[in-house]
């Protein structure tokens, strides 16, 4: 026989073995269905800037980091939460 057509029987001789281990060991999806506390998806006010000194400045600076450190608070009871949740 020529090379290619044997290369041609063995691909055709391997190609059902790619849609047999589909069927293989399927497990049934699983569905959690709970709600998420408000509390943690509601946003979180971004500070205004009020004033046009330097000292205002630094002020907005310092509500920004308080802002985003309640945003990562959030983020973190949530991720808490959520693993309650799914490990229970």
């Amino acid at each position: 026989m020529k090379p290619i057509r044997k290369l041609a029987i063995g691909a055709l001789g391997l190609f059902p073995i790619a849609f047999m281990t589909g069927c293989a060991n399927k497990v049934p999806p699983t569905f959690v269905s709970c709600s998420t506390p408000v509390g943690y998806l509601q946003d979180v006010a971004e500070p205004e800037l009020k004033g046009k000194t330097n000292k205002d400045l630094i002020e907005h600076v310092v509500e920004l980091r308080e802002a985003l450190k309640r945003s990562n608070l959030d983020k973190f009871h949530l991720s808490e939460w959520a693993e309650d949740q799914l490990n229970p």
